[in-house]
């Protein structure tokens, strides 16, 4: 029998079979792997979407922890895993990395997931419900992609089945070709003509991905390659929809309210025992805290900066109480994100969802582009808009030039979308990230972590342009003795 597999180094996977929540609860048969019927291919997009808390996982580690949001909360650790998160704050990373190789596994084993949904599509019968799941797979494909061009560069693009022969001989595609296959994924799912989704998803289906949704990520995408004309298209469109809107940050990220009316994408979970709950409140929950925070303990992996802390929450703003706390007593104090704290019995059992774009989120990228294109003036309202909703601030007024307003939306982002991934990002997006990283880096960081202390600032401790991309994981390029494949520059 011919084997098949779907990236280089990677043998085809089963999917994790379980809904991501209860809009997408499925009677899963056994031996899905087969997808020789439609009720298999219907389940097996529902592993498509649980395949992105695994990714979950590790992105914040990749993104959140190497910006200047977040320190590893454990500065004296010899552990192996606070070591290594140590090493991705402070940019020593190797390409034997353990934590970026696993996100990089999940993330193929779920674009290795979606391309077994899209190649078996001719088995549902209905064409309306073909074009959903494919606009829905491509979507979850795309997003995976985005991610990893962003974090890796050139990457390998695999969209249908290669026998392994053909793996062995692949190579990395440029990055402009890897965005045209984002681009293409996130068009068919954000196509009008096609409408296989539609724009929001109803009360039904929440969960699962919606037209606006895909047409927020292109967005993003376009944004991200400067084609601000595309992007301000696609964003003009969602506010004129009047579909989503802002509503109170706590109510935002409520257990109670979840798949609001301001979210249009979630990685959802949920708690009780079915093996898909949030481990973050655990992750990010201080060590010797004990039940205080969280069941279970926490282990202190995502330490809000003393500069976020500090410096970027301006009094006042209500989103500083919903993302960030403090836990200790007057000798010692631990601040610790709580924005994804939610009451488990079960420890890494969480209810809380995490939010991939959210409609505070089209408005700032709305502002932005209006600032590059038509000045301050006019992207002033969009930045109030969310600073007065969200942060019960007053609007800002002092704003007078195109450079000014620039920092002012980052600032805003940073709040906005602290520990939602975005940060790291966002620098790169502005080329704001080696100044904003290097000053982190020595003012706080080498202080900060034991090991670094007696390392003193000098130019050979400045991040550099390419170490803002990860190394490709060793493992990958050892995988494959038949050809040699390329490694990023630095590494």
């Amino acid at each position: 029998m011919k084997k098949y597999i779907y990236i280089v180094g990677l043998i085809s996977s089963l999917f994790c079979f379980v809904a991501c929540d209860e809009t997408l609860d499925l009677d899963i048969p056994s031996e899905i792997h087969k997808l020789d019927t439609q009720d298999k291919v219907r389940a097996a997009l529902v592993g498509c979407y649980n395949g992105m808390q695994n990714t979950m996982r590790y992105e914040w580690r990749l993104t959140e922890l190497r910006s200047d949001n977040a320190v590893q909360g454990n500065p004296g650790s010899r552990n192996d895993v606070n070591l290594y998160l140590n090493d991705l704050d402070m940019f020593t990373v190797l390409p034997t990395h353990p934590e970026v190789d696993k996100y990089w596994l999940a993330a193929y084993k779920n674009i290795n997931n979606t391309n077994m949904v899209l190649a078996a599509l001719d088995i549902i019968e209905d064409g309306n419900e073909r074009n959903a799941i494919k606009a829905e797979a491509s979507f979850i494909r795309a997003y995976h992609y985005f991610n990893l061009v962003r974090l890796f560069g050139p990457l390998f693009i695999v969209t249908d089945r290669v026998s392994e022969e053909e793996a062995k001989s692949k190579q990395r595609s440029s990055v402009d070709l890897v965005y045209e296959q984002i681009i293409k994924d996130f068009s068919y799912a954000a196509d009008d003509e096609v409408a296989a989704l539609p724009e929001k998803q109803s009360d039904d289906n929440l969960g699962r991905v919606s037209r606006l949704a895909a047409k927020g990520m292109l967005a993003k995408v376009y944004l991200t390659q400067g084609n601000l004309a595309e992007a301000r298209k696609l964003l003009d469109y969602i506010v004129s929809t009047g579909k989503h809107e802002l509503l109170g940050y706590e109510e935002v990220f409520s257990i109670n309210n979840e798949m609001n009316n301001e979210i249009l994408f979630s990685v959802r979970y949920k708690s009780g025992g079915y093996g898909i709950g949030s481990p973050f409140a655990n992750y990010f929950a201080p060590t010797s805290s004990g039940n205080s925070i969280v069941n279970g303990d926490g282990k202190g992996w995502n330490f809000p900066s003393y500069d976020l802390m500090q410096n970027a929450y301006e009094p006042n703003d209500k989103r500083k109480d919903i993302t960030v706390n403090t836990f200790g007593n007057a000798t010692w104090v631990k601040n610790y994100v709580c924005k994804y704290l939610s009451s488990v019995s079960i420890t890494e059992d969480g209810e809380n969802d995490w939010p991939i774009l959210r409609y505070a989120d089209i408005l700032l990228m709305l502002a932005e582009i209006i600032n590059e294109q038509e000045g301050h003036v006019n992207a002033l309202p969009l930045i109030n808009n969310v600073r007065v909703v969200h942060g019960d601030l007053p609007p800002l007024t002092m704003i007078n030039s195109q450079e000014n307003c620039r920092l002012a939306i980052e600032a805003e982002r940073r709040v906005e979308f602290a520990f939602e991934n975005h940060r790291l990002f966002d620098l790169i997006r502005t080329n704001r990230a080696l100044d904003v990283l290097n000053n982190q880096i020595f003012v706080t960081d080498l202080a900060f972590y034991d090991r670094f202390k007696d390392l003193k600032p000098d130019p050979a401790r400045i991040v550099q342009n390419w170490q803002l991309l990860l190394p490709i994981p060793q493992r990958e390029i050892d995988t494959n003795n038949q050809i040699r494949i390329s490694q990023n520059y630095g590494y």
